[in-house]
């Protein structure tokens, strides 16, 4: 069995169609149909249910397709691994992060690293938690910094880095701003200028448990991917919105900022930094290091 065989299989096993997958694959028919018998043959099993009119996978086939999924998946993930050790691994970070890493953590970190070795460098993208897992199980990036929890893999580690607590921010004109400080029972009953659900969903529960806990049901105005696009919503009046206390250097024109008090316990927002523990790499350590140290003078 080799790669090229596993890949004519699920070409196949998704088009169920020999022509179409032989053209795919850029393969005469002839060689493409010997490919996925030899195949069958060493699996001794039947992939396929063929006749004159259609293919079907048989039930073998539609279990070996998840399979050969992940034998494809763990090829990449080698390749990747490869490339990026032959091309001076040590010397190069690849992170991904979602915004609220940029509060404090990564610039501090990044600062850290630089003063210690003026020859790193960094490839920096903006990814969602749930692409970070995903990037690193490709081989993608060296770390992710994200919101927890993530689901528990073998091949990925999750360490909390820090648990900030979240500003009400009002329109300037809104009664509430008068106030020193705000309560949730007072913000409950208030339409939300807040993120996607999907984006969240642990803290988006624990956003909507807290309304029902103070007599409300959640009211969502408007919905946002970026802090920045929500304190913009909320200038316009749209609703009310929570922000990070490390946040607090974003300043929108038209809104203003409360403390919560007094602040309810399960309303936290946690930063993790993400990784794969088989990666060696000594600048991974490192950074995982300077990640914390910086996670800590916050």
């Amino acid at each position: 069995m080799d790669f090229n065989q596993i890949r004519c299989f699920l070409v196949l096993a998704d088009v169920l169609h020999f022509g179409r997958a032989s053209k795919a694959m850029g393969m005469a028919q002839p060689h493409f149909s010997r490919a996925i018998g030899r195949l069958e043959d060493e699996l001794k099993v039947r992939l396929f249910a063929r006749t004159s009119r259609r293919v079907e996978l048989t039930a073998a086939g539609a279990a070996f397709r998840e399979e050969a999924r992940a034998i494809l998946a763990a090829e990449e993930r080698a390749r990747q691994f490869a490339r990026h050790a032959a091309l001076n691994a040590s010397s190069r970070l690849r992170i991904a992060f979602v915004s609220a890493a940029l509060y404090h953590v990564l610039p501090a970190a990044i600062r850290s690293l630089r003063e210690a070795d003026p020859a790193i460098g960094f490839d920096l993208r903006e990814a969602t938690t749930n692409e970070q897992v995903e990037l690193i199980a490709a081989g993608r990036i060296d770390l992710g910094l994200g919101h927890p929890p993530v689901e528990e893999q073998p091949r990925l580690s999750a360490e909390t880095l820090s648990r900030d607590r979240f500003d009400a921010v009002l329109p300037a004109d809104h009664p509430l701003a008068r106030q020193p400080d705000v309560d949730f029972a007072g913000l409950a009953g208030e339409p939300m200028v807040l993120f996607p659900e999907e984006q969240g969903p642990a803290l988006y529960a624990a956003i909507r448990d807290q309304c029902r806990l103070a007599g409300h049901p959640l009211q969502v105005a408007a919905t946002a991917s970026r802090l920045h696009s929500q304190l913009s919503l909320v200038s316009a009046g749209l609703g009310i919105g929570l922000a990070p206390v490390q946040s607090r250097s974003i300043d929108i024109s038209g809104t203003v900022r409360r403390r919560i008090e007094p602040y309810p316990a399960s309303l936290t927002l946690s930063l993790a930094v993400l990784y794969d523990p088989r990666n060696r790499s000594p600048a991974l350590r490192k950074a995982i290091e300077a990640l914390k140290a910086a996670a800590l003078s916050g």
